[in-house]
């Protein structure tokens, strides 16, 4: 996956970063989870994980919340998710996941982006 630096500059493109919110967005609503959250987001990755790690803990308490439906939404596998959650045991296992997320995300966000440019 991607490194920090990387990611953190492709935040910063304003059309990457709008496409990623409407992503993000769209995925969240799909899984049922509520999104309202995105409007606020920042163009940097540790405010982007930290309130992306808040949402998923707060929405954890929901009896609707199906974890698994949101990553397959996003298109994070078990195995991925084992994987980066063995190669991580240190870090909190949402903080894990809002990584993976935003990795994912951002990945699709790019991929559709270049694929629209080569049209």
């Amino acid at each position: 996956m991607q490194d920090l630096p990387t990611i953190n500059n492709q935040l910063t493109s304003k059309e990457l970063f709008d496409a990623f919110k409407v992503q993000l967005v769209k995925d969240f609503q799909q899984s049922n989870l509520p999104a309202d959250f995105v409007v606020n987001l920042e163009p940097e990755y540790t405010s982007l994980h930290e309130k992306i790690v808040f949402e998923l803990q707060r929405n954890e308490k929901r009896t609707d919340f199906n974890l698994m439906n949101l990553l397959y939404r996003i298109d994070i596998s078990e195995a991925q998710l084992t994987r980066y959650l063995n190669e991580n045991k240190s870090k909190n296992y949402f903080s894990v996941i809002a990584e993976l997320i935003i990795k994912r995300v951002l990945q699709k966000v790019v991929v559709k982006q270049y694929y629209k440019n080569q049209q």
